[in-house]
């Protein structure tokens, strides 16, 4: 009961089903203890909650609050009417040692009292030696088992323990993959959030991603400070829990997204919330404690809140590594962090929409260590197909390059311009990010080389390079030249010779002269948008591309229960996804077959291959044209 609605970077806004309520996701789950309440849940759903989390083990140790739970339900005793996830007590056995509870029987009182969410009593691994974290490990996994044939109908989190090993955390990661577990916490990472030891940090969150089922929702334990939102998110959490509203209140501390504040050093109050809007820092200070710490840790809820609705808008506005750099600008240590995410790169850019609606705004020197940036630079170097033999660098023109510099349209060369994405084919001038790109005029020390080392690589693929003056200009077929390029950057090398082979007509726009539709012998093969310059392939082109690959190249393949529906022109839906091309990414043009490898249909994919194979709900592609089987050739 989990579905992806909107994504960007690893990140996603989903829909997780509950037996109280859908939870938007990502978001956070205020940390409720029962016996104290400074601030009531019913009026955090007003701040934002759409879930709360208590301690099943807190409340299965208190005598009257065990006897109201099972009497009543976890929901009456929080006075919650929304999705509640209890905790098992882990926490606890790490503070404070042994807990006198056993792992299964607290995941049947959790089920008993009516919980949302379980999870598992699994071992905190925290800063263990390797021998310790693989014991550890070992019977975290061993109680997963066991807990997840009592669950019943309660949604089960099963941990991902493993310290600080990558390699040990992918490995739990994969063996509870295996289960019948609906939540997936990454655990054991408080201690590395208290240090501020965000690279350790990142690098537990992406081993355990690389271990997990990307159809179930991943839960970052303990993780309440905003800061750290916007990364965790852009690698993947879907959900996070935390007292650090109340706790930081209770130190006389304000938290904020770029970090965390102290009443007694502030003059005034930067925040617009209701606390902030109402009081100032002299009328907090002067307060009674009690009161002073609830007001405080309204005031950080309502800053967690803030900025988690910030993210979900940077995902739907495709700006969400652009947020998460700002963020990492601000702590030393998320700057650590950002370093161990780029050197994740290549893992990261399955996960990458292939264009977003906004531009790609430079933020600094990890902004050309974006996994988009590294997909277009490959693609550059493998599919990229010189038409001259010589090529002739020009420094960037005003954008686009073409209309600006006409003249370079004709010139007998492959023009390679200088841009801030480096040595780019004038031909790609419209493709994302190369026209839909922000840069400052002069890039920093890092960025600079990065552009150095892609430059060698591209010339060293190249002909020789002559001076522009010695290139004739009579060359013609600039836009034949352009959509070959295009195809072949976007379908892989061959698609322009499957596509293109026959009498071309390309419709261009009264309005700019650019190419919009392309027809080959008469057939609609393709269009070409304006937002980001990509093609959308027509069923046409699908037949041509089928037929020329004969590896499944660019295909979803459907169940056979779905084809007749596809055919129809309904949407592909997970479920009935049987296997699709392991390149595809999420935006790319999809060629839709039956397990008989017979085109039913083409459309844009909403997700890759392992989200196909793993969600069980949600649209994997949108179909733009099913095939009949009447038109079938």
């Amino acid at each position: 009961m989990f579905e992806i609605v909107e994504r960007d970077a690893a990140g996603r806004i989903c829909m997780l089903h509950t037996r109280h309520g859908v939870i938007t996701t990502p978001t956070v789950l205020p940390v409720i203890n029962p016996g104290d309440m400074r601030i009531a849940p019913r009026e955090m759903r007003d701040m934002g909650a759409q879930a709360v989390i208590t301690n099943a083990y807190i409340i299965h140790s208190n005598e009257d609050f065990r006897a109201r739970a099972l009497s009543d339900g976890v929901h009456a005793l929080v006075d919650y009417d929304g999705p509640v996830m209890t905790d098992s007590g882990s926490f606890q056995m790490y503070t404070y040692g042994d807990v006198d509870v056993d792992p299964v029987d607290i995941v049947r009182f959790q089920r008993d009292i009516g919980s949302d969410i379980g999870t598992i009593l699994d071992l905190f691994s925290a800063d263990a030696s390797p021998g310790e974290a693989e014991q550890q490990v070992a019977e975290t996994v061993q109680r997963a088992r066991r807990s997840v044939s009592v669950k019943d109908d309660m949604l089960l989190a099963c941990t991902v323990q493993g310290g600080v090993y990558p390699g040990l955390r992918e490995r739990c990661a994969t063996e509870l993959a295996s289960l019948d577990a609906d939540v997936h916490p990454v655990g054991g990472v408080v201690p590395l959030m208290e240090g501020q030891r965000y690279a350790d940090l990142a690098e537990v969150i992406i081993a355990s991603k690389k271990g997990l089922p990307p159809g179930r929702p991943v839960h970052l334990f303990g993780a309440g400070h905003p800061m750290v939102f916007a990364l965790a998110v852009a690698l993947g959490c879907d959900l996070f829990d935390s007292a650090a509203y109340v706790k930081f209140a209770m130190d006389g501390r304000l938290l904020f997204p770029d970090g965390t504040r102290h009443l007694e050093d502030m003059e005034e109050l930067a925040c617009a919330c209701p606390v902030c809007s109402r009081y100032t820092a002299d009328d907090l200070r002067g307060m009674g404690r009690e009161q002073r710490v609830e007001l405080l840790a309204r005031h950080n809820l309502w800053q967690t809140f803030a900025e988690l609705r910030c993210i979900r808008e940077a995902i739907r506005g495709g700006w969400l590594w652009e947020l998460a750099e700002r963020r990492a600008a601000g702590h030393p240590a998320l700057l650590e962090a950002m370093d161990v995410v780029a050197g994740k790169r290549r893992w990261l850019e399955r996960w990458e929409p292939l264009s977003t609606t906004r531009a790609f705004m430079y933020t600094g020197h990890f902004s050309l260590r974006r996994p988009i940036v590294m997909r277009l630079h490959r693609r550059l170097l493998e599919r990229f197909s010189f038409q001259f033999p010589v090529c002739a660098v020009v420094e960037e023109p005003c954008k686009p390059y073409s209309v600006h510099r006409p003249e370079l349209q004709h010139l007998e060369a492959n023009v390679l311009v200088d841009t801030s994405l480096g040595l780019l084919p004038l031909e790609l001038e419209d493709m994302y990010p190369v026209a839909q790109s922000v840069f400052p005029s002069r890039l920093d020390a890092d960025s600079h080389a990065l552009l150095q080392d892609f430059n060698r690589q591209m010339l060293d693929g190249a002909p020789r390079t002559v001076e522009l003056s010695e290139v004739a200009c009579d060359a013609d077929g600039f836009n034949v030249r352009k959509i070959r390029a295009v195809a072949d950057m976007q379908f892989g090398c061959g698609a322009a010779d499957a596509l293109f082979d026959g009498s071309l007509e390309l419709v261009t726009s009264k309005r700019t002269g650019k190419v919009r539709n392309v027809l080959c012998d008469g057939e609609h093969v393709l269009s070409l948008r304006a937002r980001d310059g990509l093609f959308t392939l027509k069923i046409a082109g699908a037949a041509r591309l089928h037929e020329a690959f004969d590896d499944r190249r660019l295909c979803i393949v459907m169940d056979d229960e779905a084809v007749p529906y596809v055919r129809d022109g309904k949407s592909v839906f997970a479920r009935f996804v049987a296997d699709a091309d392991p390149e595809l990414r999420p935006g790319d043009e999809a060629v839709i077959v039956d397990e008989n490898d017979e085109l039913i249909g083409v459309g844009q994919c909403r997700m890759n291959r392992d989200e196909m194979l793993s969600f069980q709900r949600g649209m994997a592609a949108k179909t733009r044209e099913g095939l009949p089987p009447e038109l079938f050739v």
